[in-house]
């Protein structure tokens, strides 16, 4: 008796477990091609056509440091630069410790 129930709870087990999974792969299709869509030009390396606009924009960026031109920015952009200042320090130092693999200094 209690082997027919365990083997009945089983399959209704494996039956709905079956069907979470269909309805995963349903849900997720959709946002997986998004996904794909993106990371393919986002998350490329710059192509040689690119390399003179990236040099263009270092240009402008060290013309407008030396004019003072980054002077004349408002709250809400200057916010936004140091914002995005902190999260390229933090993922510098948590590569680091990635590299290092430990939270402490390096081993000397």
């Amino acid at each position: 008796m209690a082997a027919s129930k365990a083997a009945a709870l089983g399959q209704r087990l494996a039956v709905s477990s079956q069907n979470i999974a269909k309805k995963s792969i349903t849900i997720a299709t959709p946002h997986l091609a998004t996904f794909w869509k993106y990371a393919r030009t986002d998350l490329a390396p710059p192509s040689p056509a690119k390399w003179n606009e990236i040099r263009r924009g270092f240009q402008d960026l060290v013309v407008a440091g030396l004019s003072g031109r980054f002077l004349d920015c408002t709250v809400k952009q200057a916010t936004r630069n140091a914002l995005v200042f902190a999260e390229v320090c933090c993922w510098f130092y948590v590569g680091e410790m990635i590299g290092r693999r430990s939270i402490i200094g390096y081993n000397v």
